[in-house]
């Protein structure tokens, strides 16, 4: 089937340029799309900072909202279960401030933490963390509460990483104390004459499993020890070892992707009766797939041999037919690696991917869309986002032209000085499944989807029945719900995909009714997009419930 590539319109028909560069953007519950830049990976940019509300439902204007507190450039972010954004840290000092002590290639972090209302939207000043961190990873736990992990420390600390844990509570509206890791976390930066030898942990890429503990796809390194894949259990704070590292254990670290933060992952979706766990990494050289179920899980090959050699700085979705996307990315990164100061090679827009993959996780196998054939391709490298909309087609926003930076407004790289880094146009990408062929324009032509009436409820709790009325109810064959998102640098952490049973007892020609998951170790509390298939996979329109 055919996909399509759209660019969002202003009311004048030309292309609407989001305000601001959208680093880290939400799915509200409202339906909007929070994005939120800070300074914009510009030095010198200009105060104060400003976050941005797009609505796909009026789709030609953003709206402007100041954002109240210092840099949330690079900060950690998730949605609460009540659909409000917790946002934690930002920006300091920039890697080439004179006045930060780490020198070339550290950004220092700050701990002030700020929550977005969705309901009124505005921002609320939230309790700082203990540390100060650039770059950490938030992920919502099965008790409500939020983990905050990794991330680079503030100007005053001595070491590059945060190593320690904290765990933030919405009730008590405050932090709990931080706590290390048994065994403790080793602080793996490493840098010798102003050269990056060993990569950071920053933005650790974690996913929450069905028995409540959280899976690194990053490889953690304890004390003294080497990197390994591992689980957190948060109730203690122990660390267990569950396999090699994806980056296998012979190559040096500084040469792949999955050894640093360039990559995207993905738990794929959760399938009654058994929910078995695999989790989906893909950015490097092969895309790699941990089985968690296995007697001795490791990381493998996921799918055949795909055609690009590498697509470094991609972001994985969840679909609502439970294929996976990987969208934008390119074909080399920019990193420094064995080089001076600011050398930094590879990202370029050149190298740019604009063919979007999907994987089919049952049958193991890659399947290639297609590149925009009405305008020009847009690069979608560095600092690009993208999530899924409840229309079932995918936002695509973001990115740093060349992986560069602006300075004071502009970039000051060799051959574009004066050109703006920052990639402010917004497309939207319509998956296969939404098609059923082409019209006689050779157009893709928009698939029947099953209607869904208003769900009985907005909220429900674990193994509760909900019953969909829909004209439809003999063509529905799958019913999904797919957590919303909240996407930075590729990766979300929260997001989920779990498949619903279905009451063969209660189909008749204009219902059926359908079982939340059961426990909230494997439907995380908070909002999800619900959402009904056909046989071919072609979705309803989505509808936003509240489980937890």
């Amino acid at each position: 089937m055919p996909d399509k590539w759209e660019i969002v319109q202003d009311t004048h028909g030309h292309p609407l340029l989001a305000d601001i560069l959208m680093i880290h953007v939400s799915l509200l519950p409202s339906g909007k799309v929070l994005g939120i830049g800070g300074s914009q990976h510009d030095q010198n940019a200009p105060k104060p900072f400003h976050s941005v509300l797009w609505d796909p439902a009026a789709p030609q204007t953003m709206r402007v909202i100041p954002f109240p507190g210092p840099d949330p450039f690079c900060a950690g972010h998730c949605l609460l279960p009540d659909g409000n954004v917790l946002v934690a840290g930002g920006t300091d000092k920039y890697d080439r401030a004179p006045q930060n002590p780490h020198g070339p290639h550290h950004f220092t972090g700050i701990a002030d933490c700020f929550i977005f209302e969705w309901r009124t939207e505005q921002w609320t000043q939230a309790a700082r963390m203990a540390n100060p961190r650039w770059y950490p990873t938030l992920i919502t736990l099965s008790d409500g509460r939020v983990l905050c992990m990794s991330g680079h420390g503030g100007t005053s600390q001595l070491s590059h990483e945060v190593l320690e844990t904290e765990i933030y509570d919405p009730t008590a509206l405050r932090w709990k104390p931080p706590r290390a890791t048994v065994p403790k976390l080793e602080d793996t930066g490493q840098f010798w004459l102003f050269t990056m030898q060993r990569p950071m942990i920053y933005y650790t890429r974690l996913h929450g499993l069905a028995d409540g503990r959280i899976f690194s796809s990053t490889a953690l390194q304890e004390v003294g020890g080497r990197r390994r894949t591992r689980i957190l259990d948060v109730s203690n704070n122990m660390l267990t070892t569950v396999g090699p590292p994806p980056c296998g254990m012979l190559v040096p670290l500084m040469s792949h992707v999955y050894s640093r933060s360039n990559f995207t992952s993905v738990l794929l979706p959760l399938i009654p009766p058994k929910y078995e766990q695999h989790v989906l990494i893909a950015g490097g050289r092969t895309a790699r797939r941990f089985d968690l179920e296995t007697l001795m899980p490791r990381w493998r090959r996921a799918g055949q041999r795909r055609p690009y050699p590498m697509r470094a700085y991609t972001t994985g979705l969840l679909l609502a037919d439970g294929s996976t996307l990987l969208i934008g990315g390119g074909r080399s990164e920019k990193v420094p690696r064995w080089y001076w100061p600011w050398s930094e090679v590879g990202g370029y827009d050149e190298d740019a991917n604009f063919i979007p993959e999907r994987y089919l996780w049952e049958q193991d196998t890659w399947v290639e869309g297609s590149a925009p054939t009405d305008y020009p391709p847009i690069p979608r490298m560095y600092h690009t986002c993208a999530l899924v909309l409840p229309s079932g087609a995918v936002l695509v926003v973001g990115s740093n032209h060349d992986s560069q930076r602006n300075d004071g407004g502009s970039r000051t790289d060799h051959g574009h000085h004066g050109q703006d880094a920052r990639e402010l146009r917004m497309e939207i990408y319509s998956p296969p499944h939404l098609f059923d062929g082409v019209d006689a324009n050779g157009k893709p032509h928009p698939a029947q989807r099953p209607e869904v009436g208003a769900l009985p409820t907005d909220s429900a709790g674990y193994g509760d029945p909900i019953t969909l009325t829909s004209p439809d109810a003999h063509r529905i064959q799958r019913v999904t719900v797919l957590r919303c998102s909240s996407v930075t640098h590729g990766y979300t952490s929260d997001q989920r995909l779990i498949e619903l049973v279905i009451d063969p007892t209660s189909r008749t020609a204009q219902s059926l009714t359908v079982t939340t998951p059961p426990t909230p170790t494997l439907a995380i509390p908070g909002y999800y997009l619900l959402f009904a298939l056909d046989g071919a996979g072609v979705p309803s329109v989505g509808q936003f419930l509240l489980i937890g």
